[in-house]
């Protein structure tokens, strides 16, 4: 009878001992797989903290460049002349492509001012002021005038290549025109006041001039404004300057006009004469009607 009870003892805790043996394995399994699980965490968790200050040191390197591009474009900015512009890319061995715009339409920062613009990878990059603001913005100013500080009376090469200064008046040049307008589709705005203040202006839906073998011959899209359609007659004419006759009329219509333009017979406009507040058919004007004299005007243009 004790013999019995003792074997049903033993045999209980042979069962309580395989049981326990069960658990443990059971445990040292959970515990092996929780250190997987930790081990796998900690790797995750350091590659996660390298992408991290691999790209915290990507945008800390992108933010000096940044930052130094947008240095470099406001020095740039304070440029006015082409020939600047030659020596500071010789002296900077600066590629401007990185920071330059095609177009006034693509400048970034959309506040107005002189910004290096790049038509295409073929062509020279050079300064130009974008209107950001007048119209939706994007224009390029190509004429400014508006104290008749700058003499506009001036010859082919110098219409050609552009004069005065952007933080005055000016004229962009009409070689810099050809390249644009020919390159992309472009809309005109000329802007225009009189002496007692009075604003109007005319607008054109294409303009494209065509390359100094053509004469920088103009064509013109159709017109819209306040003003009158003082361009409209000027189509398909060639440009003229007081040493290059290209006109329609039996005399020189840019030494009888003292400007430079695409006259006709010698036209309705003459927004490159003689800055005066007078009527006279020398000074600014935007009429066929009557010579009177503009105080102001602004010609831009803008890729479509």
């Amino acid at each position: 009878m004790i013999v019995t009870k003792l074997e049903h003892l033993q045999d209980k805790m042979n069962e309580m001992e395989a049981a326990m043996k069960e658990d443990r394995e059971n445990v040292d399994q959970k515990l092996a797989g929780v250190t997987r699980t930790i081990s796998q965490l900690e790797k995750t968790i350091d590659q996660s903290l390298t992408n991290v200050k691999t790209q915290l040191n990507q945008m800390h390197t992108e933010q000096t460049v940044h930052a130094k591009r947008k240095k470099m474009k406001q020095e740039i900015q304070k440029l006015v002349s082409k020939n600047d512009l030659a020596r500071f890319r010789v002296s900077s061995s600066l590629y401007l492509q990185n920071i330059s715009s095609r177009s006034c339409m693509e400048e970034p920062s959309k506040e107005s001012g002189k910004y290096i613009v790049q038509p295409t990878e073929d062509d020279e990059p050079f300064v130009g002021y974008c209107e950001q603001t007048a119209f939706g913005g994007g224009w390029l100013v190509f004429q400014y005038r508006y104290d008749g500080s700058v003499d506009f009376y001036r010859n082919w090469t110098e219409y050609r290549d552009g004069f005065g200064s952007m933080d005055g008046e000016f004229w962009l040049g009409l070689e810099q025109l050809h390249r644009l307008t020919s390159a992309r589709k472009h809309e005109l705005l000329v802007e225009l006041k009189y002496f007692n203040g009075s604003y109007i202006y005319a607008r054109y839906s294409e303009i494209k001039i065509g390359s100094e073998m053509e004469q920088y011959l103009l064509n013109l899209g159709s017109y819209s404004g306040t003003a009158e359609d003082g361009l409209g007659i000027h189509k398909d004419e060639k440009f003229s300057t007081m040493d290059r006759d290209n006109d329609k009329s039996d005399e020189s219509c840019a030494k009888a006009w003292k400007g430079a333009w695409w006259y006709y017979k010698c036209g309705h406009s003459n927004p490159n004469g003689v800055y005066m507040n007078s009527v006279s058919k020398v000074a600014i004007h935007w009429s066929k009607r009557n010579f009177i004299g503009m105080a102001y005007t602004r010609m831009m243009i803008r890729e479509t």
